[in-house]
């Protein structure tokens, strides 16, 4: 009998990931980082629909 691959249809996305596929990603703040000897400030972001994650770095206010 020859290997069948799961049930998943090839190039189709689900419905709730749609959004993220075309770039529209609901961000939500995971956490971030202040380093006292630096200017930067580094803040954490994950997407709550496919767990994309980015990080955005700002400098420090005076």
């Amino acid at each position: 009998m020859a290997y069948r691959a799961p049930s998943r249809v090839s190039g189709k996305i689900s419905g709730k990931n749609i959004l993220c596929f075309i770039g529209l990603h609901k961000w939500k703040r995971s956490g971030g980082l202040n380093v006292y000897a630096s200017n930067v400030r580094e803040k954490y972001f994950v997407c709550e629909r496919c767990g994309k994650k980015k990080t955005v770095y700002e400098p420090k206010k005076d």
